[in-house]
């Protein structure tokens, strides 16, 4: 893998997770009865406990 293509990669990961943070916070500032509508968390966390969470930057 050159050097590009990791600096890509990294890039990447870490545009994913600052994106994943920005979501939750602007989520979590909504009222309780829409994060309760739209399923917030029970659908977050049934995604993390699947595995695909990927707030982890360095995957090298």
């Amino acid at each position: 893998m050159s050097v590009f293509a990791r600096m890509n990669h990294y890039v990447r990961h870490y545009r994913t997770a600052l994106n994943r943070r920005r979501t939750e916070r602007l989520i979590d500032t909504l009222p309780a009865e829409i994060r309760k509508d739209i399923g917030w968390p029970a659908h977050y966390t049934s995604i993390q406990s699947d595995g695909q969470d990927n707030r982890s930057i360095s995957r090298f």
